[in-house]
């Protein structure tokens, strides 16, 4: 058994205001079994090192310790250098000589009058808390079940030699040190053992990370727009693998992304959002974390004088490689090793930007930017690479992109994404070669291809090139790649036929498993497609996906977190609340059933009304629609003539 979270969170709590002295060298000189009234010789910055290596040192990468005490100078400051022992040496010869005994050349011991000393200078009736003290210091400790809280403050009084060996919870013998604890057992988190320990991530909620360090991996949990935007206040509470946003045109939805985007990355795709002219608190509030981790939301202010937000240039959070795919083809991603690496101090090279932005023509042809110094650099585009890729006699990325280009393809095999053989295009004023694409009627080059095919072997392109970008800087810097990767999708179903709608959103599910199999993928789509629901629901799951509908109530954009449901039938899908079409018919169709059921409630409806109503069913439905024989029973009885249909 472990201490859960909410255990080791509590005692951590209650040991706020205890001196830090009491907590570590107090505890590391017990350990030494010092005399009383005389000294004898240790190494106390070696007794305190390694003391605090042993209790206070929860992450193996970072050198520093963390101390949950009270501190002088800020009280939220509880991570310690790695030095920690030198100032705790310092601070017992400086501030504690009536508590211990000090001779110089490394000999030490304890006053003959140090329980009295502590207890009515420095505890006063604050006793020392034994039990919240132990789970701090056994917090990654394992217990035998049906361990109790006695236990723990026995175990903790016999390894630090503290008080008597036995019979530690009656009155204890005047003038021992037992006297200085408060041996009660306080109230209990529930539960607070567990079968597991807690993770690193979990300790660091309760810690909060040390200076300097960043969490990587994390994903946009959060999102609170206030004053800013389509509505007053707009709540976005993301899942952390799917998220699906639909609603009518001009409610916010391409909004929503854009400023999910800004919160991950900190940057704008096109323009900055912009609050309501007479906005008096506008905000942008969001948490970045990783799963299992619970760190606080921060809120950007809007700056009127410099038309900015006040977002934190530097991140505790880092979110993993983001990628923005917008709906006229063109791409952004965001690395966070070019992040790291642009972040670093000691870095004096050329400042690499860890946003990349490609339009659709420089996706395909080439991207050229400029640096701080006003050198142009070129990043090969789509076509080189495709080429490259293709000749290289290591053929593991035209693979890649081969099998991408297989899995986005509809189901269909006379419809697969082929790769065919380079053409070379004068027209084009391009010294290379162009890749195309095999159709039954022959090669296309992808520069003739349509809209829709165009949109799609980017984003398989662009998945893979972003990746191999992302590995090669992070081996470069010797970071990790990234745990998490953050797709955003503006109208997935742009220029795809229904055929391919209705498979596009499982086949990117399954492309990006392909590319990054370990990677954590959390995925913000918006769409207008019913057909792009559908496919979702052989994939949906509750426990990590959500449906987000924005709608109008009154005057007021509202967004709303439904709960998914299989519909079956896009017509199903058509008519409800998300889409919200009575009928799935046209409009002169749907009309003129309203009618014909609203004749149908009439007491004595004339012949010229229903033949005319007829009429125009004859006109607008299909011969074969199921309103047929409901109305035809209804209509020969009254005389109607059906020649027409």
């Amino acid at each position: 058994m472990f201490f859960s979270k909410e255990q080791i969170e509590q005692s951590v709590k209650r040991l706020n205001d205890l001196n830090p002295f009491f907590g570590t060298t107090f505890l590391a000189f017990k350990q030494q079994d010092l005399p009383i009234g005389s000294t004898k010789s240790i190494n106390s910055t070696s007794t305190l090192d390694v003391f605090l290596q042993n209790y206070y040192h929860p992450l193996a990468d970072y050198p520093g310790f963390y101390t949950p005490f009270k501190t002088w100078d800020n009280k939220n400051k509880r991570w310690n250098s790695a030095l920690y022992s030198r100032s705790l040496h310092v601070t017992a010869v400086q501030h504690f000589k009536d508590v211990l005994l000090h001779e110089g050349g490394g000999k030490w011991g304890w006053q003959p009058n140090y329980v009295d000393a502590i207890a009515t200078k420095y505890l006063r009736d604050h006793l020392i808390p034994a039990f919240d003290l132990a789970v701090w210091l056994y917090h990654s400790r394992q217990w035998q079940e049906g361990t109790r809280g006695e236990d723990i403050i026995e175990v903790f009084f016999e390894e630090f030699s503290i008080g008597r060996k036995a019979g530690l919870f009656e009155d204890f013998a005047a003038k021992t040190d037992g006297t200085l604890f408060d041996v009660a057992i306080p109230p209990l988190a529930n539960p607070w053992l567990l079968k597991k320990p807690i993770s690193n991530g979990a300790l660091l909620d309760i810690t909060s990370l040390p200076p300097g360090k960043v969490t990587e991996g994390a994903l946009l949990r959060t999102l609170r727009l206030t004053e800013v935007g389509p509505a007053a206040k707009l709540e976005f509470d993301l899942a952390p693998r799917l998220n699906l946003i639909t609603g009518d045109n001009a409610l916010g939805k391409t909004f929503l992304l854009e400023c999910a985007w800004w919160a991950l990355t900190g940057n704008w795709i096109d323009y900055p959002a912009r609050p309501k002219q007479d906005a008096t608190a506008p905000g942008i509030t969001f948490q970045i974390s990783k799963q299992g981790h619970n760190t606080k939301a921060q809120t950007a202010k809007y700056k009127w004088d410099q038309l900015t937000w006040d977002i934190p240039s530097k991140r505790s959070n880092l979110p993993g490689l983001s990628i923005f795919a917008q709906i006229d083809g063109s791409f952004a991603v965001w690395d966070p090793a070019k992040y790291m690496l642009a972040s670093e101090e000691h870095y004096t090279g050329r400042i690499t930007d860890a946003l990349t932005k490609f339009s659709r023509e420089s996706l395909l042809l080439d991207l050229h930017d400029q640096d701080h110094y006003g050198k142009t650099h070129i990043t090969p585009g789509l076509i080189a690479n495709w080429i490259r890729w293709q000749e290289a006699a290591d053929q593991t990325r035209f693979g890649e992109l081969s099998a991408a280009l297989s899995t986005l393809s509809p189901h269909s095999e006379r419809e697969l994404l082929l790769p065919g053989k380079p053409i070379r295009i004068p027209e084009l004023n391009y010294n290379r070669d162009v890749p195309t694409l095999s159709f039954p009627y022959g090669d296309v080059p992808i520069t003739h291809c349509s809209a829709g095919v165009q949109r799609i072997v980017s984003l398989a392109y662009l998945l893979i090139w972003a990746w191999e970008e992302h590995v090669k800087i992070a081996e470069s810097i010797r970071r990790p790649t990234a745990q998490s990767m953050v797709l955003f999708i503006d109208e997935m179903e742009a220029h795809l036929h229904p055929l391919w709608q209705r498979t596009i959103l499982p086949a990117v599910m399954d492309a990006i498993q392909e590319i990054a199999s370990e990677v954590q993928v959390q995925m913000v789509i918006v769409t207008h497609s019913p057909l792009v629901l559908a496919s979702a629901e052989s994939r949906f799951d509750r426990e990590q996906d959500k449906l987000f509908h924005l709608h109008l109530e009154g005057d007021t954009v509202q967004l709303d977190d439904l709960p998914f449901e299989k519909r079956g039938s896009i017509d199903q899908w058509l008519t409800s609340e998300i889409f919200g079409l009575a009928q799935p018919r046209s409009v002169e169709a749907e009309n003129a059933i309203k009618d014909a059921n609203a004749i149908q409630l009439e007491k004595n409806p004339s012949l010229v009304k229903v033949q005319t109503i007829s009429d125009n069913l004859i006109k607008f439905l299909a011969s074969d629609d199921e309103f047929w024989p409901l109305w035809t029973y209804f209509a020969k009885k009254r005389g109607a003539r059906f020649d027409a249909r």
